[in-house]
């Protein structure tokens, strides 16, 4: 037993001995407190309910269902079986239900034993349904178990059960005894006792029940049927109010069918709770495939059913047609149709790729969850199943099927059997017929409901034939009748659509295209090694001993030049044809091939793999296929339509491909056929023809990698007379297929690796061997003396010079030589992680694959070498160095190698001449001379890695007139070959892992000491410092700051950042000061210690670095290091200065040795780091630094801080793939975006990224395209955006770079980036598997996306410029129909009055919001607000806060995007609107008097509709497309779906539904006003007053800003009037949120202006306009009327279904803030916070306890919304818990943090603000502000009750009169 629950037991078992005869509730009492004692169990539950959100939506579907009449009768539905049938049918059964009486049997996915366990041990948390064991006295009660579960959001249901002894007879079935306490016992129990609830509890059932049976038997795949029972069932409601005595004023007992549905609830949840419906389906298959030897045999009716199919699919075959345009999709669809009419016949053909075994069980069970899932989901009213009629294998399908447009649905019963055979090759094959059922002449079965509908009928046959173990041919015939009489080419197109299910299975088992290839050829070379030196069928002969004459064939062959395929020789014979001539032309290609013979043919053979369609497509080719019924063992014919440049008709290709097998040769020989191909539609084309043959010769291999000759000949006749120039083109594509079998099975490291093995060997063993000529010595001698003599280090003296290196562990320096003549010299040296012998063997193996790729890309022409003999070698090299009119240079070097003993080796290159090499080469190219000198030498191991120093001096002399910046531009791109050398073989991970790991050891041995001292000083350095200012370059995840004394010359800074290691982990990286990571992150030329791996930890360590980029300016810093361990969570570690500064250590870095030695001036540093250990995995690293010395200063310090990022980046890229999380996710993005400025510079730094992270070389490993995809969209350049439909695993390298550049017009798009990437997870198919696959990816997206944003053209200023633009256009043309007005004199006068109001309120209720916004910022912050809204540009200046992601400031009320919310309906309210209505009524007016109506009114109008259109739906869209929005407020914000093209219909919607209300409401507006302007404003003040009526009396006046007193009625009062304004003219959508008018509300308000306008024209006295204008005025408001209902149905059926329901939504503001809280999660949470206080006062309670338990957490781990304003909110409201409050002393000293600073306010901060004003002001509020209108305030339910009641007026009073002011609420 556990021993927490031992001393429980005890005092339990003493009560009882004390009280023989117990009282029931006495023994409850005690169970009931140790449910108490493990409230963390249903604490814990809501965290894990959050991480299953579809779980969770599925059982509140099923709740709701099951409380409704007609969904338990669906539950209740009985079949004539038995109870072990229906449970196999139904996974949930309700039966013998009476009036308190119920039973309910259920299949569970887990054994009965491991259900028996979790039902009376287990204390699970993780579900909706809460088990907990509380064992009373086994011996006597037995045990009590306490059932919890959640039966809604708000609502649950407890039982306390008491179980009867288990009765298991180990075989068939598990049953015991249940009742449950009473409700006497309950109702005397003191609530304290009770279980805690679930948090978001508000009302509580206990269900009781009595002579309850429990019984568990088992079924198979491991299911139990799990039958409960009871008799008496009843139910007691519990208010949830635990400061209450639970009395029985607050039991009400419930019977019938209350108690009926929560007992039914059970039923669902218990199957919920353990619902594993996929691994069920799984282990089905998998017994139904293990099972398919030992099916019973076929009877007669079966194989003749199965005869007859495979006979019917033959004749289709033939006879079928394809359709048109599918000639070059994945599945081939045919159809066929009789010419007297009939049914119609579909036949697909598909390959798929999955084992044909598996296709076979997912086409055969169709009784599957999965299937019974998709049956539901499309509302398929019968799917029945009756496996083994009458003991056969075969099986009755009953399904139905809904018809549109009114006809009765449909029925089909088919009898379905199968068949396996083995082929001759074999392989199986699997064969599915089905046909009526009427064909069936045994048992029928009749479905329920089948007799309501119509019978159809189906037959058709599935033949899945075996290819590889992991991929199959599908074919597919099929035929339905659904006995109705329609016209053929309807028939035809719901043939075609219902064809579409194949295209659906294969996408269902796609797999990654090359490996699929891989797999097939694999294959097809495995039956080659069986045909080997079998000769080809008789009908086969001639086509080899034609083709076989091709190679036979000694004419002159042409080299064509063909520099896209590079591994491939390619020649040509061709004849300019005469006119009328036909163009024919022979090609042959020859390449070497990294594979077998037999593979090089196969892949020839897979004409139609997928990377062949692939490509073919790209192409743009109209076809590529395979004539299957042509197809052979040995054979196989293809088809292809070459796509042609533009004026020449596309080729057509037929082919016969026929292979042999013979000893060390394989050969494909193929020739043109005169076979007619059906492409489903008439191409435009000319059919040529070709032959030719495919020949592939065995070679020895290259260490373990197979290797074969491919010979590739091939004639083609064109089929007409073709331009030279194209048939030029074409034969190098034709040809091409070389180069790519080669791509395809390059394994050039492998190759590589192998030859420098075994040069290394030779080198081993035999170099000390080697003879030398005089020559060569004389070579060796003159090199030597050139580069060991005269140019020894330090003899040139002041001539050489330190060039800076990209490498910190390569030196170089370069000089010229002292004759003045232009031959730069260049040196480089360092140490390499590999034997001399592999050093030497890798640089003289200068044509290996990898070289030649680099000297590519360096910008070589090509590269030669003639083998002289085994250790010299002539280099013919050839560079074109990309600089205009610059000739490229070539180089003629001999090359000699020399062993001088055992620990050393020489390389010596000079140059040479040759006549084999002439100069230039033909090409005009110069030739340059070259001198080149390398030394190795063999070190110690280091850690057990060999270790080699490497020098290399070398001298150029490009010749010609060269400028000399030319020639040392080049010394360190040529130095760089040795560093390539040096990562080649770099093993720096494994060497500081390594140490690290000793280190790590070593610290958790060290006892742990106080460390007050080490603490104290960390504190002292790290304390802030006043001036302190940011770095200008600041890592995205890390808090710095620093701050310079220029008096003393002394620079300070700090920074925090988490870091994704162990605390050891890390504190072993930094006392590893010689590691190279430390190294090279702080890009120090040299650092020493005196750590020889001794015990303690204090040691003198020594940095030589070097300065704002001066080479000569070196600076040293002799510190002394220790390291103190304070306790189990926390390291110090400290750098002190020492008065030592030679800094002669022990140590130094092993890649530097002596060759670095630090000039110029001495500095001091003074360093403390602080550890504390973050969780699992991470560290909280904290870091201070003080530096006083020359070339001190910021830049020093900010180059500090950004090594503590580096390292924080260092440890981010070690965590392997599988351990990411969206905190990784947004790591990486940061570091992708680190010390970046460009998109070149993102391209790079992404590359080196991929490079050196583990999980990016995983995810790369898996996903080969990810390097495009992420490579286009970092670019950021601007695209056309195409969506790609292709599942992740299938994406081929363009499709990825498609992806890729959709990024970008995404982002440009949206207004905020997290909407941008949500917009390109919708686009493309790949990103959102990937997303859903790798949690990580989405958030590392978002941080990109913003960096992109941030730097791009178009991002900022796109979205800033058209803010001012809309925001500008508007106020100009207001501007010149206001100039207008003027000028129109008397007339005008009044026009020119109301526009001139209108744009002056505007102003000065935007500098009134600006007051309110930022009056805790102070009047400077205020004025510059101001300026931004007199000069007119708040609008761009609010979007460029948005589109940066800017956060919200401190001491400011609302966020950026609801700050630009309410700025854009200030505008629309006090400037568009009115603007509108008196541009209407002046149109209006001239043309009643008869005037002409100007155009520039017009346009000004127009402009004023579309602007005020716009901006209404950018609010609505952007607020609903916020992925924080839908993820806080799923039920309200979503209505716009995923799709592009929807999404911009709804937006153009969103635009017209606002022009259109603006303009109808003006109208209206103006009519009344034209008949009097006293109705005008009647309607205007009517219509709002009662509006705000409404909201009083409905308790919802008070808006949800959190300002409170008098300020928060006036905002509330602006708010209200403003939005109700904005809504009547503007009808923007979001404001229908239960924030503002409410769902139902807002569309009775959409309408009431089409009502409105009705009335008055219809009852308006004709002397108010002339007959003409009122004319105009019904016209108009017939099209506005008309053109508004439209767009709103429009919208409404556009929309996603579920949010039609927000437009009659009658939820109010105060509601919907306590539901927030009490059902959100914890980010929803936060909202509630930042409230007026009415609206969360009541929950007031519950808010101070989610504080309390979640702070402490909060500070460790830093959550998104653990912001500044978050805290200071709190702080407010006084919720913060005590223990992280300072305290301070009433001396002012020594006030001691706990934990951090926080100053926590008696009450809520904006009420004690509030009397912050002027005396007279606090006198007014004082004398007006009484209990009697508190009462009045309750009373109209714009307070909560609990306010008047403990509202003191004479304290008020007192407190106002001294200044402060607290009201207690």
């Amino acid at each position: 037993m556990d021993p927490s629950e031992q001393a429980p037991l005890n005092l339990i078992s003493q009560e009882k001995s004390t009280n023989r005869v117990a009282h029931p509730s006495s023994q409850l009492s005690a169970a009931l407190k140790l449910i108490s004692q493990k409230d963390s169990a249903i604490a814990l539950l809501s965290a894990q309910l959050d991480a299953e959100r579809q779980h969770r939506q599925r059982l509140e579907l099923v709740i709701s269902e099951i409380n409704t009449d007609e969904a338990l009768k669906t539950k209740r539905r009985h079949l004539d079986r038995d109870d072990d049938d229906v449970i196999e049918n139904n996974d949930v059964l309700m039966k013998n239900v009476t009036t308190n009486n119920c039973q309910f049997t259920a299949k569970i996915h887990i054994e009965p034993k491991a259900l028996l366990k979790a039902l009376t041990e287990d204390q699970t948390k993780d579900s909706k349904l809460l088990f907990q064991k509380v064992v009373v006295d086994e011996a006597d009660s037995g045990k009590i178990v306490y059932w919890s579960y959640m039966v809604s959001s708000t609502k649950s249901c407890d039982l306390l059960l008491r179980l009867g002894k288990v009765e298991d007879d180990n075989a068939n079935e598990i049953r015991f005894k249940v009742t449950s306490v009473n409700e006497t016992e309950l109702e005397n129990l003191d609530p304290r006792l009770l279980p805690k609830s679930h948090p978001t509890t508000t009302k509580r059932f206990w269900l009781l029940l009595n002579d309850g049976m429990i019984i568990l038997k088992p079924l198979p795949f491991s299911q139990t049927s799990f039958t409960f029972s009871a008799q008496d069932v009843k139910l007691l409601e519990v208010n949830q109010d635990e400061a209450k005595v639970l009395g029985k004023q607050a039991v009400k007992i419930g019977f019938g069918q209350k108690a009926d549905k929560l007992f039914s609830n059970l039923a669902e949840l218990m199957y919920e709770r353990f619902k594993s419906e996929g691994i069920i389906d799984a282990k089905y298959t998998q017994n139904f495939i293990e099972s398919i030897p030992n099916a019973p045999d076929l009877i007669v009716g079966e194989q003749t059913v199965i005869a007859d199919s495979m006979k019917l699919i033959k004749d289709i075959s033939t006879s079928a047609k394809r359709i048109a345009g599918t000639v070059n999709d994945p599945v081939e669809k045919f159809i066929q149709r009789s010419e007297n009419g009939g049914a119609v016949w579909g036949l697909t053909v598909a390959r798929m790729d999955v084992a044909a075994v598996r296709l076979f069980a997912q086409l055969w069970l169709v009784d599957t969850y999965a299937k019974k899932s998709k049956n539901k989901k499309n509302n398929v009213a019968i799917h029945e199943v009756w496996n083994n009629l009458d003991g056969t294998r075969g099986l009755q399908y009953t399904r139905s099927v809904s018809l549109p447009g009114g006809f009765q649905d449909r029925v089909f019963e088919a009898w379905i059997t199968w068949e396996r055979s083995i082929g001759f090759d074999g392989l199986a094959t699997f064969i599915v017929a089905f046909t009526p059922l009427e064909k069936y002449s045994g048992t029928h079965h009749k479905a329920a409901g089948s007799e309501k509908m119509q019978m159809a009928t189906t037959r058709g046959v599935y033949v899945v034939k075996e290819l590889t173990e992991n991929t199959c041919e599908w074919t597919r015939a099929q035929q339905v009748d659904l006995k109705i009489s329609l016209p053929a080419n309807v028939l035809n197109f719901v043939a075609t659509q219902e064809m579409a299910w194949a295209n659906k299975i294969q996408d269902t088992f796609r797999r990654n295209g090359k490996e699929v290839d891989v797999e097939r050829i694999a294959a097809v070379a495995e039956r080659m090694k069986a045909r080997r030196g079998k000769p080809p069928m008789e009908d086969q002969l001639e086509i080899f001993s034609v083709c076989e004459e091709l190679l036979k064939d000694d004419l002159e062959w042409k080299h064509v030049d063909a520099s896209a395929y590079p591994d491939v020789e390619m020649d040509m014979r061709y004849f300019e044809p005469k006119k009328g001539e036909r163009s024919i032309v022979t090609g042959k290609g020859v390449g070497i091939a990294d594979c077998s013979v037999e593979v090089a043919c196969s892949w020839l053979m897979d004409f139609c793999s997928n990377e062949g369609v692939r490509v073919s497509k790209e192409e743009g080719n109209p076809a590529r296929l395979e004539l299957r019924d042509k197809a052979r063992e040995n054979e196989a014919t293809f088809a292809t339509v070459k796509k042609m440049p533009i004026f020449l008709n596309n080729r057509e290709f037929v082919a016969r491909q026929v292979w042999k097998s013979e000893h060390g040769k394989v050969l494909v020989v193929f020739a043109s056929t005169d076979d007619i191909v059906d492409y489903g539609v008439k191409l435009k084309k000319t059919r040529g023809s070709n032959m030719g043959l495919w020949q592939a010769e065995d070679l020895p291999p290259r260490g373990v990698v197979p290797q074969c000759r491919i010979t590739y000949i091939q004639r083609i006749d064109a089929g007409g007379n073709v331009p030279t120039w194209v048939v030029n083109r074409k034969v190098a594509t034709a040809l091409s297929s070389v180069q790519w079998a080669i791509d395809d099975f390059k394994q050039g490291e492998k190759v590589d690796a192998a030859d420098r093995a075994e040069l290394a060997d030779y080198i081993r063993e035999s170099g000390r061997r080697e003879v030398y000529s005089e020559e060569e010595e004389g070579l060796i001698k003159r090199i030597r003396l050139k580069f060991e003599g005269s140019l020894k280090e330090g003899k040139v003296g002041k001539g050489w010079k330190q060039l800076k290196s990209p490498d910190v562990f390569v030196k170089m320096e370069a000089t010229v030589e002292p004759d003045g003549s232009t031959a730069g010299i260049g040196r480089a040296v360092t140490v390499v992680d590999a034997t001399i012998e592999d050093c030497v063997a890798w640089d003289i193996s200068r044509v290996t694959r990898e070289r030649m790729k680099d000297h590519y890309a360096f910008g070589g022409l090509g590269r030669t070498i003639a083998k002289l003999n085994n250790h010299s070698e002539l280099y013919h090299n050839t560079i074109d160095f990309g600089v205009r009119s610059f000739v490229p240079r070539e180089w003629l070097t001999m090359c000699i190698w020399k062993v001088l003993d055992e620990n050393t080796i020489i390389v010596c290159v000079e140059d040479t001449e040759d006549d084999n090499f002439p100069i230039g080469a033909g090409k005009n190219y110069v030739r340059a001379t070259s001198a080149a000198f390398w030394r190795y030498e063999r070190l110690p191991m280091f850690d057990g890695v060999p270790q080699t120093r490497v020098t290399w001096c070398q001298q150029l002399n490009l010749n010609g007139f060269i400028p000399k910046f030319v020639t040392n531009s080049r010394v360190v791109q040529t130095l760089e070959y040795l560093s390539t050398m040096r990562k080649k073989f770099d093993r720096s991970l494994e060497i500081d892992a390594g140490r690290r790991g000793r280190i790590v050891k070593k610290i958790k041995l060290e006892e742990v000491a106080g460390g007050s001292e080490a603490s104290a000083q960390f504190e002292a350095l790290f304390e802030e410092r006043q001036g302190w200012e940011r770095p200008s370059r600041t890592f995205g995840l890390a808090d710095s700051m620093m701050q310079a004394d220029l008096g003393i010359g002394s620079a300070w800074g700090k920074t925090s950042v988490t870091v994704r290691a162990e605390m050891e982990e890390v504190a072993a990286f930094f006392w590893d000061f010689c590691g190279r990571a430390s190294m090279l992150i702080s890009v120090d030329v040299e650092r020493t210690d005196d750590d020889n791996d001794g015990e303690g930890f204090k040691k003198m360590v020594k940095r030589c670095q070097q300065l704002e980029n001066n080479v000569d300016s070196l600076y040293s810093f002799t510190s002394e290091m220790t390291l103190q361990r304070c306790a189990d969570d926390k390291v110090i570690i400290l750098f002190c200065p020492s008065g030592k500064d030679d800094g002669a250590g022990t140590r130094r870095n092993s890649m530097l040795g002596t060759l670095f030695r630090s000039q110029g001036g001495v500095a001091k540093e003074t360093v403390a780091i602080r550890l504390r250990a973050f969780g699992v995995g991470s560290t909280k690293l904290d870091y201070a630094c003080t530096m006083i010395g020359h070339g001190g200063g910021l830049g020093f310090v900010e180059r500090r801080l950004e090594e503590i990022a580096d390292i924080s980046v260092y440890f981010q890229r070690l965590v392997p793939l599988m351990e990411y999380t969206a905190e990784d996710g947004v790591a990486l993005g940061y570091d992708l975006l680190w010390k970046i400025g460009s998109s070149k510079e993102r391209v790079e730094r992404f590359l080196i990224v991929l490079k050196e992270s583990h999980a990016l070389r995983e995810l790369e490993g898996a996903l080969p395209w990810i390097k495009a995809m992420m490579v286009t969209a970092l670019e950021g350049s601007l695209n056309l955006s195409m969506a790609v439909r292709t599942k992740m695993v299938c994406v081929s390298e363009k499709e990825a770079a498609q992806i890729g550049k959709n990024l970008i017009p995404c982002l440009k798009a949206r207004k905020l980036v997290q909407a941008g990437i949500d917009q390109w997870r919708v686009q493309n198919r790949a990103v959102k598997d990937l997303m859903e696959e790798q949690v990580w990816f989405e958030p590392m997206s978002v941080v990109l996306g913003k960096g992109i944003v941030k730097t791009a053209a178009w991002g900022l200023m796109w979205r800033v410029s058209l803010g001012a633009v809309l925001s500008v256009s508007d106020l100009a043309t207001d501007l010149v129909v206001l100039n207008q007005f003027w000028e129109g004199g008397e007339i005008m006068a009044s026009f020119f009055n109301a526009q001139l109001a209108s744009l002056t309120a505007s102003i000065l209720i935007q500098l009134v919001f600006v007051i309110f916004q930022h009056r805790k910022k102070g009047v400077v912050r205020i004025l510059k607000e101001w300026f931004i809204v007199l000069v007119g540009m708040k609008a761009p200046w609010d979007a460029y806060k948005v589109a940066m992601g800017a956060e919200q400031e401190k001491d400011t009320e609302l966020d950026p995007m609801m700050e630009m919310t309410y700025s854009k309906g200030i505008e629309i309210f006090a400037e568009s609107i009115p603007g509108i209505i008196i541009q209407t009524s002046a149109i209006i007016s001239a043309m009643n008097n008869g005037e002409n109506v100007s155009t520039t009114a017009c346009g000004s109008l127009v402009i004023s509709l579309l602007t005020t259109g716009l901006v209404s739906a950018t609010l609505s869209y952007d607020w609903d497309t916020d992925p924080k929005n839908r993820a806080s407020f799923p039920e309200f914000y979503g209505f716009v779906p995923d799709s592009p093209q929807i999404r911009a219909v709804i937006f153009l919607t969103l635009i017209s539904i606002s022009a259109f209300q603006v303009l109808l409401k003006s109208v209206l507006v103006v009519c009344l006003g034209s008949i009097s302007v006293r109705y005008a404003w009647i309607y205007l003040g009517g219509d709002l007053g009662f509006y705000l009526l409404f909201k009083i009396a409905r308790g919802d006046f008070m808006y949800w800003a959190p300002a409170g007193g008098i300020l928060g009625m006036l905002i509330s009062v602006i708010a209200r009037v403003i939005v109700k304004i904005v809504t009547d003219y503007a009808g923007v959508v979001q404001f229908r949120h239960p924030y503002e008018l409410g769902g139902l509300y807002y569309t009775l308000n959409l309408f009431m202006p089409l009502v409105g306008l009705a009335l008055v024209l219809t009852f308006m006295g004709e002397g108010t306009f002339n007959e003409a204008t009122t004319r105009f005025i019904r016209d108009l408001a017939f099209v506005l009327g008309g053109c508004l209902l439209f767009s709103v149905g429009l919208l409404l059926s556009l929309i996603d279904e579920k949010y039609r329901a927000t437009f009659l939504s009658t939820e109010t503001g105060v509601g919907l803030t306590r539901r927030i809280f009490v059902e959100g999660k914890d980010f929803m949470k936060v909202w509630t916070f930042s409230t007026h206080k009415i609206h969360w006062w009541p929950i007031r309670d519950k808010m101070q306890e989610w504080v309390s338990e979640g702070w402490e957490r909060w500070e460790e781990e830093k959550p998104e919304f653990f912001t500044d304003a978050f805290r200071e909110c709190v702080e407010g409201m006084g919720m913060v818990p005590k223990k992280f409050v300072v305290v301070i002393d009433s001396e002012g000293e020594g006030g001691e943090e706990v934990e951090r600073v926080a100053v926590v306010k008696a009450e809520v901060k904006a009420e004690s603000e509030m009397m912050n004003s002027p005396t007279g002001l606090r006198t007014m509020i004082g004398r007006s502000l009484s209990s009697r209108v508190v009462n009045l305030m309750v009373e109209a339910k714009v307070a909560p009750e609990g306010v008047a009641a403990e509202f003191d007026e004479g304290a008020f009073i007192r407190k106002m009169k001294s200044g402060k002011f607290e009201l207690n609420m």
